[in-house]
């Protein structure tokens, strides 16, 4: 035992000797001997400079890129640093999070994140707080499997938010009220975001810096359309001049799909197109932010190759990321099928994304896909089921300020209550969505389905002048905003009213606009709503 003592004191001297000597022959290239350094004087047991030469080395392997190395070197520096040297520990744990995010080790660099918070907060260093808090945050959000909780984000952005409200304007205050104003988008709560991104908005214009917010966006999704869209449009060549594939990414999903939402396919399709390509360049995961918006796009237009296309191309990345934007979009491809007539793949899409989305509590997503969960139940013929997923999406839509989904949600849920025959329910929800449309905005193609419930019931009432009014007004929305398949649907229940008026040369017509939709869902490849017309084209001929 002597004897292990004296050899062990002996090898420390040893190494203490060569940690000088390596400082001392390269003291005008020390950096070059980082590693070694911070070895010997583990050894040696010199604790001040291990630490010192430990960190030193792992900020130079994090220069480099090397995250494993640099990771070692500070989990070194932790291990032999007192509990209460709080200062230091805060630092390396602060670095710990960053490189093992970078390694991709996400669940560890959460864990060294919340410590070195803790230790910050106990420092009350406020700078530290907020590089901290927006690490966790990105990691809620970043789409990891194990960390993409969007509630959770949500408290440490607005833990940061707390902290600069007191503060001095400046740009970094800015980007946080933004990154809180955007998460709400995901939330489904643009009411909320609209109040975040004005006051990025107004702190930007007090410091003069031309930065663009999430308020355009918001204010489409409450009714301010074209404050919205000019809002976006304004922004859209200094975001590209920036370079930066992520902005032009999530400037370029919001312009494609703001004009989606409100069924306008010239100018979604427009923006689409013109957008995919630039982000193409920048890798994968970018080119989900527009693949999910055409997606929605071309099957609003019909165009359903290219809808398939758009489809395979986002489950491919989703199957290795979900490090993106979900907005309404999110239920793209379950619409797609819906709509094609593959109920089955329909829901197999669903039964997957849900879940999905409720993990990761993105509120906008879910609502989207219980929107279209409750329009296949319709179809269907599971009415119950309907009414539940449908309310349950008209609910998130009031709960957020969201008036533009909401105007997808209440003609369908008119459909349905048309179909159970409750059409004092009907009304009501009908009336509703009026309300919505205010006369002096510009709904473009969003009034359409709305206009197309009306008519429904008119027609069930009798009332055929109103019926007719309001067909005639679908139809002229639907081919001035390219929606065939709306087009097809409108024809049919046009055909339906005609043959039940029965004046003169209503047959006559009636069996035009059969065949025309009929003719239009053939075009599209739409077997299911096909099949359902011939068999009652029959039904009538006999």
């Amino acid at each position: 035992m002597v004897y292990d003592s004296i050899m062990s004191k002996r090898r420390k001297k040893l190494h203490e000797e060569i940690g000088h000597a390596i400082e001392e022959f390269y003291k005008n290239s020390l950096d070059e001997h980082y590693a070694a350094l911070a070895q010997q004087y583990i050894k040696a047991d010199n604790c001040l400079k291990s630490i010192e030469y430990s960190i030193r080395a792992g900020d130079q392997s994090v220069g480099i890129f090397a995250w494993h190395e640099a990771r070692n070197h500070y989990e070194n520096a932790m291990q032999i640093l007192e509990d209460d040297n709080t200062v230091q520990r805060a630092e390396v744990l602060r670095k710990l999070a960053i490189v093992t995010m970078s390694d991709l080790d996400v669940k560890t660099s959460l864990n060294y994140a919340q410590n070195s918070l803790r230790l910050y907060e106990a420092l009350e260093d406020k700078h530290h707080q907020l590089e901290v808090l927006m690490h966790i945050q990105s990691i809620y959000l970043g789409g990891f499997s194990d960390g993409s909780m969007e509630d959770e984000a949500l408290k440490y952005l607005e833990k940061a938010a707390a902290i600069v409200e007191k503060e001095p304007d400046n740009q970094d205050k800015g980007l946080i009220y933004q990154r809180t104003a955007h998460l709400y988008l995901h939330r489904g709560q643009p009411a909320v975001t609209r109040t975040w991104a004005q006051k990025a908005e107004d702190l930007f214009v007090r410091l003069g810096i031309p930065m663009g917010t999430s308020l355009g966006t918001a204010l489409t999704y409450t009714g301010q359309i074209d404050a919205g869209f000019s809002y976006n449009e304004k922004n859209w060549e200094p975001v590209l001049k920036t370079g930066n594939p992520l902005i032009i990414a999530v400037l370029g999903h919001e312009l494609a799909l703001t004009r989606a939402l409100l069924r306008d396919v010239p100018q979604a399709r427009q923006w689409g197109e013109r957008i995919l390509p630039k982000v193409k360049k920048a890798g994968g995961r970018y080119e989900g932010f527009l693949w999910r918006p055409l997606s929605l796009i071309y099957t609003l237009s019909g165009e359903f190759p290219k809808a398939e296309e758009a489809c395979q191309a986002e489950r491919e990345i989703e199957d290795k990321t979900l490090m993106s934007c979900f907005f309404e979009d999110a239920a793209g491809i379950g619409f797609y099928y819906l709509r094609k007539g593959d109920w089955k793949r329909a829901q197999d899409y669903l039964d997957w994304a849900i879940p999905i989305h409720k993990e990761r509590n993105n509120v906008a997503a879910i609502g989207a896909c219980y929107y279209i969960q409750g329009n296949l139940a319709i179809e269907q013929k599971k009415y119950d089921k309907a009414e539940r997923f449908l309310l349950e999406s008209l609910e998130i839509c009031r709960n957020g300020g969201n008036v533009i989904f909401e105007l997808w949600v209440l003609p369908s849920i008119c459909e349905l209550l048309l179909k159970k025959r409750q059409l004092k329910e009907a009304t009501g929800y009908i009336e509703k969505g009026f309300e919505i449309l205010k006369p002096d905005q510009n709904w473009y193609g969003l009034a359409a389905p709305l206009y197309l419930a009306k008519a429904i019931l008119a027609t069930e009432e009798r009332s055929w002048d109103i019926a007719a009014e309001y067909f005639a007004k679908t139809d002229q929305l639907n081919r001035q905003y390219e929606l065939p398949w709306d087009e097809a649907k409108t024809n049919y229940e046009w055909s339906k009213m005609l043959f039940a008026r029965a004046q003169r040369d209503d047959e006559k017509n009636a069996r035009k606009k059969y065949s025309r939709a009929i003719e239009m869902f053939q075009r599209m490849g739409i077997k299911n709503e096909v099949e359902k017309m011939l068999i009652k084209e029959n039904l009538a001929m006999k």
